[in-house]
């Protein structure tokens, strides 16, 4: 409902930062909120995709296994993965206590899978989709789903990513505004490391 109302209420929130902002600070709330939703666009599409290669990774080697009940659980497994990192194993609860039922050893070879699997996408696959959609830092990622699943529980976790990245951009703003205030520019920052030998630790 609210994607199909997203004019109105577009409409709408703009008459109220129209009301009670500033008008010379408008165009400023109108860049910051236009990166804002290029993020969380950018972040949608990077889940998307990030857990479309896992559904398909993960029915293919079921079916290379010879799993029963593939189509519905690689489809389980690819929804949960829209939580990066742990989404795989929340998935996979479903997945091994149906394939119990059936066998306990293909339900081992399932979890089995699905641990290979995980490393895989939250080792390679993951960091770089939505490290590219976000611009986080994979390290920045992890600490925003544990944040989050411990505030908000599935939810928490869901949004952890999103809400980071918009404030990890709103404190960047702030930071540049900060600096240009005392007249201090990134190179001048970046002159401050050069006693630091980085890369060798």
């Amino acid at each position: 409902y609210m994607l199909y109302d997203k004019r109105r209420l577009m409409h709408t929130a703009w008459r109220v930062i129209c009301a009670f902002v500033p008008k010379k600070r408008i165009p400023a709330c109108q860049k910051i909120l236009s990166e804002c939703n290029r993020l969380l666009g950018n972040y949608v599409v990077g889940a998307f995709m990030d857990a479309t290669l896992v559904g398909i990774l993960c029915f293919t080697l079921m079916s290379i296994l010879q799993l029963p009940y593939a189509p519905i659980i690689s489809l389980v497994v690819g929804l949960t993965n829209m939580i990066p990192y742990f989404g795989p194993f929340i998935g996979a609860i479903p997945g091994v206590v149906i394939l119990l039922f059936i066998s306990p050893i293909k339900a081992l070879t399932f979890a089995l899978m699905i641990l290979c699997m995980q490393q895989i996408d939250g080792l390679i696959i993951a960091p770089r989709i939505l490290g590219i959609s976000t611009g986080m830092r994979p390290l920045w990622i992890i600490l925003a789903i544990t944040v989050g699943g411990y505030v908000g529980g599935v939810v928490g976790m869901l949004l952890g990513v999103p809400t980071v990245a918009v404030l990890s951009y709103l404190f960047d703003l702030y930071l540049q505004h900060r600096l240009s205030k005392k007249k201090i520019s990134d190179s001048q920052v970046a002159d401050l490391l050069k006693g630091y030998d980085l890369d060798d630790e």
